[in-house]
């Protein structure tokens, strides 16, 4: 009886010791989404992760590995450069071409197709987000992300060339498959750096983003001024994916099938992959996207177009498809949707406070841009040179605190920078509702509120990549919370959407159509000339419109806007409060596991030394 005791000790300690050894979060945790399911492994050794003592020095230093940071660095350069302009502004301060696009409308439209260019590109990361990770856990990663930066070069090659409006939004369905490449980042880089590094590491990656991310704006604007106009920012785009696909192709070498897989083969694995449950997902994504978008936007809300693919892609989605998933993980088949996760609430707290930072941000990075032309610069607060920085604000906010969450958790800890930036960005964002008409104010309650929930947003964006039940599966669980943020991101534009779209119809007839007809204008004409202040048609169009009306109605229209924007900067408090609740859900992360690196780089010449040291019975059979 004492031996058994002593030999199922034995068994949990070595059970403890692989839990660590695979980048478990901790040893001897009773939660099942912890726990190590993969005792069938066939990995090589040098496919496994370790220990950063067990790498020479000069390995931190090589250039394979400074190329392969360099790469990442780039391709998420070229991701967040190239990423969705936005339905409701031509300035947004997001992306390179967001800012301009209604100057690309007038140059190569007008066409009502423009609003699609956002769409196509959300969706396509979106749904390649996940994709991406589960094939690449499996398949090898090297190929995936070389292909990824190709594809983004070939749309930023198609949009610099765009003569229609049609043709661009070829090239961003192009780039919108890309992003979930390129901003995979954060989960390729925290697999090849030690655990404690990881938000060192995405520091430096959101600092690469500094001209397409934070300065896009005042960059657009710049390229404005010179030949080629808008087609300077994907020339720029061409430069910078080009870049990163070379340099993924000479520095990134990560394990290869052979080394991730010594006694299976490929078409095996491709037999057994869940390809149903892949089609149901990524269908039933992409339609509900665009049943959410398309409201308000190119139809009605309570049309057939948008009620039908709402409820169609919901009920596949949140319905068939994790009924089919359960029913094949029963069935002993791996299903593609990762329901072990769904179990996690570690990972969840932190997958979804991804996205509602996102959420958060996007509520402002809208709508923000419209109060600095709509308000200031129409009333002469601000000259035109300013709108680029002014309108950016949100985004070079933003963007600094996830510069800076590295060094803030390595001082605070993830939990307790997470809640603190939520509490504070909840506070001083809803308060930035209070005057609009205050631009001190306004600015001094937006910058250190936008950077807080910055903060909140990339501390959990890495913390995702830790509460995994092996760090083995690193891809799966990043490209789930990918997927995460941008279904919340789309969810976040369509209630921003709809909101400031409902609140002017009630403010434009309450401020602007009493004293258009006071000044003459007939009832039958109001409607066209909501829709002109709008920006939605020109003066023009609107029927016995004189130029006296127009100018009397555009202190009113501000002031409907002003009140129609607060309503939306409160409606984020439905967003931020949600995040400081899934903040208190965080935990530390565990100190034991703070040195392990869960994967590596390395030449050409070890793989074909690995390949001809094989054992006849390693090899597939």
């Amino acid at each position: 009886m004492e031996d058994e005791k002593h030999q199922g000790a034995a068994r949990a300690d070595s059970a403890d010791a692989l839990h660590i050894e695979r980048g478990g979060v901790a040893s001897g945790v009773s939660d099942p989404a912890y726990i190590d399911h993969r005792p069938d492994d066939d990995r090589a050794d040098e496919a496994k992760g370790r220990n950063a003592d067990k790498f020479d020095k000069s390995y931190w230093l090589s250039w394979r590995y400074l190329g392969t940071l360099f790469a990442i660095g780039m391709a998420f350069m070229g991701g967040i450069g190239g990423e969705h302009p936005n339905l409701l502004t031509s300035v947004s301060g997001f992306g390179l071409i967001a800012p301009v696009l209604s100057q690309i409308n007038e140059e190569i439209g007008p066409s009502p197709n423009i609003n699609w260019i956002p769409l196509v590109n959300l969706c396509g990361g979106a749904v390649f987000f996940l994709m991406v990770g589960q094939l690449s856990d499996i398949f090898g990663r090297r190929w995936f992300f070389i292909i990824g930066s190709g594809i983004a070069l070939v749309g930023s090659i198609i949009g610099a060339t765009a003569t229609t409006v049609n043709t661009l939004i070829a090239a961003q369905v192009f780039i919108g498959i890309a992003v979930a490449f390129q901003q995979s980042f954060f989960w390729v880089i925290a697999e090849i750096v030690p655990m404690r590094w990881r938000y060192i590491a995405n520091s430096y990656c959101y600092l690469m983003t500094t001209p397409t991310s934070p300065l896009a704006p005042r960059l657009a604007f710049t390229f404005q001024t010179y030949p080629g106009k808008w087609r300077n920012s994907f020339y720029f785009l061409i430069a910078i994916n080009a870049t990163s696909m070379l340099s993924w192709y000479l520095f990134y070498h990560p394990p290869t099938f052979s080394m991730l897989h010594r006694k299976r083969v490929a078409i095996d694995l491709a037999k057994n992959f869940d390809w149903v449950g892949l089609i149901l997902y990524s269908g039933s994504l992409c339609v509900f996207l665009f049943g959410l978008n398309w409201g308000g936007v190119f139809y009605p809300w309570n049309s057939a177009p948008v009620i039908a693919t709402t409820v169609v892609g919901g009920v596949t989605l949140f319905g068939i498809l994790p009924a089919y998933e359960i029913f094949i993980s029963k069935r002993g088949k791996e299903p593609y949707l990762p329901l072990h996760l769904f179990k996690n609430i570690r990972f969840q707290s932190a997958a979804w406070n991804t996205a509602i930072g996102a959420c958060v941000y996007y509520g402002f990075a809208l709508v923000f841009p419209q109060v600095v032309t709509n308000l200031w610069y129409a009333r002469g607060w601000i000259s035109e040179y300013d709108i680029g920085t002014l309108a950016g604000l949100t985004a070079m906010a933003f963007v600094f605190a996830q510069m800076c969450h590295g060094p803030i958790v390595w001082f605070t800890g993830p939990r307790k920078a997470m809640i603190g930036g939520a509490i504070i960005a909840c506070a001083l964002l809803t308060a930035v509702s209070y005057n609009l008409d205050n631009m001190a104010l306004t600015q001094g309650l937006l910058i250190p509120g936008a950077f807080a929930m910055g903060i909140v947003e990339s501390v959990s964006i890495t913390t995702s990549t830790f509460p995994l039940r092996s760090q083995e599966e690193i891809g799966q669980g990043g490209g789930l919370s990918g997927s995460t943020r941008n279904f919340g991101s789309a969810i976040a534009v369509a209630v921003y959407t709809a909101t400031l779209g409902n609140r002017l119809l009630q403010t434009i007839p309450n401020n602007v159509y009493p004293v258009a007809l006071r000044e003459g204008l007939p009832r039958s004409s109001l409607e066209p000339l909501a829709a002109a202040l709008q920006g939605q048609i020109q003066y023009s169009a609107v029927p016995e419109l004189t130029p006296a009306i127009q100018q009397a109605v555009q202190e009113p229209f501000r002031l409907a806007f002003k009140n129609a924007a607060s309503t939306v900067f409160l409606v984020s408090l439905a967003f931020s409060g949600t995040a400081v609740i899934l903040a208190f859900f965080t935990t530390e992360n565990d100190e034991s596991t703070a040195d392990y690196v869960a994967g590596n780089v390395h030449g050409k010449r070890d793989e074909q030394e690995f390949k001809q040291h094989l054992h006849t019975d390693e090899k597939p059979q």
